[in-house]
């Protein structure tokens, strides 16, 4: 029977309880700040919402940061929003879990007892008895369900983080090389014009002006190409977003940031990842969730449907009686072994995937460290030896060419080497910087000591030498 009061007890407050899921979110927010220092907000028409929208504005309206766009699509993206409702699922779920189902009402006619009942009928109220011992139980089932929910939405806020970086570093190599191609082609356009005046004074034959006509049609191709390249990276970068309108115009800095001074700590992070990524926790979640349906189920196969009640009836006499009644399930055909099985392999099942993720972790961990790691050695080389050291052959193939040791040819192919070049720096400083968000996002949050990156100021890119006079 205490049992029994506190169950009511219990469900009687869970009743009243809200199914705002106002906590939960509060808790994931907390949580996404931890690992990533960004904020999320859930649009529930109040005055926090105006405050967001301006915050846009203000974001939108700048040259955007890494950071500042990282948060503009945890702010904005509207598939992200859309899963902020699986908490008010959960919510809602748990609130039910707490509920009691409602009483049974009945009412009957009697011949047997109609000479000593008036009215004759007998009206009856009863309850699932065993309802209220598992409420508690249900609760807990409830609740856990709730923690998993939690921590799959502080996993997808991480994801699209990650996404929406490795789009920003996108846009940024492409309006990199544009700018390098421009140039490029600026300086094409010019040789094409001197060229063109020495072939028509006779200093050059058919064949090198050929030559410099396919390169220059060549290199306007390449830049044309760059620019879609860089028009596909924005548009990707605007759904992640959220934006549209106007508002696909948002600026970012056209060019990479350079390496860091020094790399961050790369020890630990396998034993960090696992202790914080949230897909893993809400995979445990997964199976304590499993674990307790199976032991509610295992502890109520026996009991079945418990229902008590009382009926009421009026005598002729004008006297009311009231009389308890009860009645029982019994589990003679279904014990319910078929739902302890579905559910014990459901459960061996999530340990299992428990598992597969913790090892995915630690592999993408290695993975993604060796990647990042070696990339470096890779921007650090194209930066301090391939680079220079083909503008250095593009500046002795030019003196050549003017002392007329040195095909029109060999010239133009010093200088396509020197865009690959540079192309390919500019390529593997952008794979750098995905590779350490990417490295980020294995680990479930910021590196250790890591700060946000900052693009540097313009500077002049390595560019093809003007064209030069040249007579045979």
């Amino acid at each position: 029977m205490r049992r029994l009061a506190l169950g009511l007890v219990a469900a009687l407050a869970v009743g009243c309880a809200s199914t705002s899921p106002e906590e939960p979110f509060r808790d994931a927010a907390a949580q996404v700040e931890t690992r990533s220092g960004h904020r999320i907000a859930w649009n529930q028409g109040g005055d926090d919402d105006r405050e967001v929208q301006d915050a846009l504005r203000k974001l939108l309206g700048s040259e955007l940061t890494v950071d500042a766009t990282v948060q503009v699509a945890l702010l904005n993206n509207p598939t992200l929003l859309a899963s902020y409702e699986d908490l008010s699922l959960s919510q809602a779920d748990l609130v039910q879990a707490g509920l009691l189902r409602n009483p049974v009402f009945s009412a009957s006619i009697t011949t047997a007892e109609r000479e000593n009942l008036d009215p004759n009928v007998i009206f009856g109220v009863t309850q699932d008895f065993l309802d209220v011992l598992l409420l508690p139980a249900r609760k807990k089932i409830a609740r856990t369900q709730l923690e998993q929910a939690r921590y799959r939405l502080v996993d997808g806020v991480l994801e699209i983080a990650a996404r929406t970086r490795a789009g920003y570093f996108t846009l940024q190599a492409a309006l990199q090389i544009i700018a390098m191609r421009s140039q490029i082609t600026e300086a094409a356009q010019a040789a094409i014009e001197l060229a063109t005046r020495q072939h028509e004074a006779g200093n050059i034959n058919d064949l090198d002006l050929a030559n410099e006509t396919a390169a220059y049609e060549q290199i306007k191709l390449d830049l044309a190409r760059s620019q879609l390249d860089a028009v596909a990276a924005r548009e990707e970068l605007a759904k992640l977003l959220g934006v549209w309108g106007e508002d696909v115009h948002f600026k970012v800095p056209p060019r990479l940031p350079e390496l860091p001074n020094e790399e961050v700590s790369l020890e630990h992070l396998e034993s960090a990842a696992i202790a914080q990524r949230a897909d893993l926790a809400a995979a445990g979640r997964q199976v304590q969730a499993l674990a307790y349906a199976t032991s509610l189920a295992k502890s109520s196969r026996w009991t079945g449907m418990v229902n008590v009640g009382a009926d009421v009836a009026r005598l002729t006499s004008g006297n009311v009686v009231v009389g308890p009644t009860a009645s029982i399930e019994l589990p003679i055909f279904d014990q319910r072994q078929a739902v302890i099985a579905r559910l014990e392999a459901l459960r061996r099942g999530a340990e299992r995937t428990e598992q597969a993720i913790a090892i995915d972790i630690r592999s993408d961990v290695r993975k993604t460290r060796m990647r990042l790691v070696t990339l470096r050695r890779f921007v650090e080389r194209y930066r301090t030896v391939i680079v220079p050291t083909r503008e250095n052959v593009v500046r002795l193939s030019q003196q050549q060419y003017d002392a007329m040791l040195l095909g029109v040819y060999q010239l133009l192919q010093a200088r396509q080497a020197e865009i690959n070049a540079y192309r390919e720096y500019v390529e593997t400083l952008r794979d750098y910087w995905i590779a350490r968000s990417d490295l980020e996002r294995a680990v479930g949050g910021r590196l250790p000591g890591a700060k946000p990156p900052v693009s540097p100021p313009p500077a002049a890119e390595p560019s093809t030498p003007p064209p030069h006079e040249h007579h045979h």
